[in-house]
């Protein structure tokens, strides 16, 4: 559990719900949702396992993440590469459980995961594409239970709800910064790349203004989708959770404390718009 850092699957969970809600703006099956946590559960494991081993040379030099499982060997190689192969076989088999368009569509959804911790080796964007899996969240957990009751891709598209896609990019930028700016000085001499290195001492106010707009898109998202008073409440509380974070992170130096804050505005957010959908009380 400590080498997957599983608390942090609550990241992208309340995300999946939250998609699956607000596209249908009813109670999914509840066949649906526990697939949908197993199927996020495997990939995220696979996906993480992925992350340490490709790092693992990288970590044993970082003092933050020397005394990671597989850097110390608790884990070994062989039974890391193990987990991969196995948690993919599973995500992929769940997918084909859930609906055809969730299978079909599950390698784009698994190559993005896996080409991650690679990313950072060429581009600063290593950040996007990180934040990218947890809009990935949303959007799939809108694909499982679209994917019920209409047949065209494209219709699927349509009612994807793509602001709240957006917005949760540009919050998980802010909060997977604040991973890198502690590290920044070490990932330049190892040639890493991220906004932390970029931009230096504006990577904070970087971070903080991602998260700025996330909300803004998640407010777009509560009036577009005609959510309702549940919904803004949590849209506003998310947002003061992150702002408590960044300035835990500006005044405390707490990046740590900061960057697991926002496991709870994730669960905030998530699980008020889930609620919101369910009693349908308006604005």
């Amino acid at each position: 559990m400590r080498f997957l850092r599983i608390e942090q699957v609550l990241f992208s969970l309340p995300m999946a719900y939250l998609g699956a809600f607000v596209a249908i703006r009813k109670i999914p099956p509840i066949s649906i949702l526990i697939l949908i946590f197993f199927a996020l559960f495997f990939l995220r494991t696979a996906g993480m396992t992925n992350d340490n081993l490709a790092d693992v040379e990288i970590d044993a030099k970082n003092p933050r993440t020397r005394n990671r499982p597989l850097v110390t060997g608790a884990i070994k190689i062989s039974e890391a590469k193990l987990m991969i192969i196995s948690s993919l076989v599973l995500f992929f088999l769940i997918t084909y459980f859930i609906n055809i368009w969730a299978f079909i569509l599950s390698p784009i959804v698994a190559l993005i995961v896996m080409s991650y911790p690679y990313m950072k080796r060429y581009t600063a964007f290593a950040n996007y594409h990180l934040a990218s899996i947890q809009g990935l969240a949303v959007f799939s957990g809108a694909v499982a239970v679209l994917g019920i009751y209409y047949n065209s891709l494209s219709q699927i598209f349509l009612r994807i709800p793509w602001f709240f896609v957006i917005g949760t990019i540009l919050w998980a930028v802010g909060f997977d910064l604040y991973n890198h700016i502690p590290d920044a000085q070490f990932d330049k001499q190892m040639g890493l790349h991220s906004f932390a290195v970029l931009l230096g001492d504006k990577a904070l106010i970087f971070a903080g203004l991602n998260q700025l707009f996330s909300v803004i898109f998640d407010f777009i998202g509560d009036i577009y989708y005609n959510l309702g008073i549940i919904a803004i409440v949590s849209t506003i509380i998310h947002g003061i959770i992150m702002a408590y974070a960044y300035y835990l992170a500006s005044r405390k130096n707490d990046f740590g404390k900061a960057f697991y804050y926002n496991i709870y505005s994730s669960i905030v957010l998530g699980l008020g718009i889930d609620i919101d959908v369910i009693l349908g009380i308006p604005f």
